[in-house]
């Protein structure tokens, strides 16, 4: 028999070609995921060091303008008003004045502009003082529909209006001009923006900026003299949501207006890594002829991390243990937790630059109380210390996965976190940093809702916005609203939402995933400047932002910026009509007409704007 050495040799050297390129290979995957165990764990020693810093102290320096705000204290409706408006002012860093109309009159010498939360013009003052304020160079805002009072019926045609009828429903808004950022044209006909207002007819001189779907006036700017009116014709600033719509109105009132953003985009996957349900679903199987657990793995996680790399996205994986509904130990004995899963997908998840945090142990939300457990089919926790028992078996699963990794994120199951949930993860989880639950207004009283900011006991709070893989006008408005006025683009989805006939409309994950893809790519293209982060990078990012206090000087052609407690680079939005001059100590890119990013890199900066 003749043998082929030849053959057989050149087999041998491929076949130790490919062992010592798939070693090389590996070591390389394994080096990767330890540097990225290694920069988790430097984010604990960020965390100590910008909480070591941080003051409780909210007082801004002192700048050059002043924001009155008007209220009426005993008017519910004028207190949300005027909560909203003082607490945009408060992420803007604007130095803000509460006054009291039933208690004191305004100073108009101390204000630069008066915001007015009340439906009465005669809560500024007499026709004379308003007159001269705005005529001399300050600018009033109406922050909701007027009624016909003396002074307005005086004043009404210096704020733009030829002529005026009763009030009437005013469905929807189409944005005229860009008052949210990138959102010029925009046209929502949805009941969720439900105004009441004046039936206006306006004269040509007037700046239109926003109107309802049948075309009846809500927000136009009116020059007077040396300052301005801006008037919001209409009633739904009290709402969270709509922040940014003032935030963006404000910003157009005024000239040359900058004020700082957080300038952040996280992307949450709630429920994942977790266990998955045994067997086959009718749409998938259909769809794809595969059980659930081999969908997952072989369409939708590829699909999930595709998008994460065309459209710049860092995932946050909120991890589950097990979809038992235990509420009392022993924890350990889980049935259905899988480390598989957990190791093989929290892997990938964290090389592709994403994050593992926590959702539970299972998914029954921290609360003591049966009838918010009941609400949801949930079944009451018994004591702090059983809750603290759960994250210790969660801490102890994740761990023999993961020995090196830190997890630093929390997210509540359905957005329900009690004071007693919390009190019981600190109690055995010190390396607790961040906890996103939601931001808008939750009408059952239930939801843990939050603002962007460092709790008293220095955990970080940074919610969510919007939510799914397909946009509609809800969230589409509250996007808007959120990146124009501070800066945050909050996402989050489950990998279950697939297989839920109401949450994915009954549609199969071909066609989920086409619109994901679309919604996106407009996200991208409309915001293509925002900073992708995970959660726990993003919100350490947030506090150290938070932490900085700006103090302005305006020239007749130029904006100076002197920044203290400055650590790393931030960011700014700047609206004005002027063209960009030479800059000092920053970058300025343009993201929308008239409308500009700065990015500043030290603690003194200057924008230098050549003349009109």
């Amino acid at each position: 028999m003749k043998v082929v050495k030849g053959n057989f040799s050149k087999g041998i050297y491929f076949i130790f070609l490919f062992v010592l390129l798939f070693g090389i290979l590996l070591q390389f995957s394994r080096s990767q995921f330890v540097l990225k165990s290694h920069q988790n764990q430097s984010l604990i020693e960020q965390r100590d060091e910008i909480f070591a810093g941080i003051s409780q102290e909210n007082d801004l320096e002192m700048s050059e303008s002043n924001y009155c705000v008007l209220y009426n204290a005993s008017d519910e409706y004028s207190n949300d008003l005027k909560e909203n408006a003082v607490k945009t002012l408060q992420y803007m860093k604007k130095r803000s004045t509460e006054i009291n109309v039933n208690e004191q009159k305004v100073d108009f010498e101390s204000c630069r502009v008066i915001i007015l939360a009340t439906e009465h013009v005669m809560n500024i003052g007499n026709v004379e003082e308003i007159e001269q304020f705005v005529f001399k160079g300050g600018y009033i805002f109406f922050m909701t529909v007027l009624d016909i009072d003396s002074n307005y019926q005086i004043l009404y045609r210096k704020f733009g209006i030829s002529s005026f009828d009763n009030w009437i429903d005013a469905k929807g808004i189409h944005l005229v001009k860009n008052v949210l950022i990138g959102e010029k044209d925009l046209f929502i006909n949805d009941e969720f923006i439900h105004n009441i207002a004046l039936n206006v007819e306006l004269d040509d001189r007037v700046l239109l900026l926003a109107e309802s779907a049948d075309e009846i006036p809500l927000l136009w700017k009116k020059e007077y003299g040396k300052g301005g009116f801006m008037t919001f014709n209409g009633t739904i600033l009290q709402e969270k949501i709509n922040r940014g719509f003032f935030a963006g109105a404000l910003s157009m009132l005024e000239p040359n207006f900058i004020y700082p953003i957080f300038n952040l985009k996280v992307f949450f996957i709630d429920d994942f890594p977790a266990p998955i349900e045994k067997g086959k679903n009718p749409i998938i199987y259909k769809e794809y002829k595969r059980n659930t657990s081999a969908f997952y793995q072989e369409i939708w996680w590829p699909n999930m991390l595709k998008a994460s790399k065309k459209y710049d996205i860092k995932y946050t994986g909120a991890i589950i243990e097990s979809y038992n509904n235990r509420v009392a130990p022993p924890f350990s004995n889980t049935e259905d937790k899988d480390s598989h899963y957990l190791i093989s997908y929290g892997r990938e998840l964290i090389k592709s630059g994403g994050e593992l945090g926590f959702h539970g142990y299972n998914h029954q939300s921290f609360v003591l109380d049966k009838e918010i457990s009941d609400h949801f089919g949930y079944k009451e926790w018994r004591s702090e210390q059983d809750m603290s028992e759960s994250i210790e078996e969660l801490l102890a699963y994740t761990k023999s996965a993961f020995p090196g990794y830190i997890v630093t994120s929390y997210v509540p199951p359905s957005n329900v976190l009690s004071q007693e949930g919390r009190e019981a993860m600190k109690k055995v989880w010190p390396d607790l940093t961040v906890i996103s639950s939601l931001y808008g207004d939750d009408e059952d009283g239930i939801a843990y809702i939050q603002e962007f900011e460092v709790a008293e006991d220095k955990i970080i709070e940074m919610p969510r916005i919007t939510s799914g893989y397909f946009e509609n006008e809800y969230d589409r408005w509250a996007e808007a609203n959120t990146m124009t006025g501070i800066g945050v683009f909050s996402h989050f989805v489950h990998p279950d939402d697939v297989i839920s006939t109401d949450r994915s409309n009954n549609m199969g994950w071909e066609q989920s995933y086409e619109l994901f893809n679309k919604y996106m790519s407009r996200v991208q293209k409309t915001y293509p400047w925002v900073r992708a982060m995970p959660a726990t990078e993003a919100a350490l990012d947030m506090a150290t932002n938070l932490q900085t206090r700006v103090s302005w000087h305006s020239g007749e052609n130029s904006i100076e910026g002197n920044i203290s407690n400055y650590k790393s680079e931030t960011s700014y939005i700047l609206r004005t009509e002027r063209k960009i001059g030479r800059l000092l100590n920053c970058t300025v890119t343009k993201i929308d007409d008239n409308i500009y990013l700065v990015t500043v890199s030290d603690s003194k900066f200057k924008i230098d704007l050549e003349r009109a």
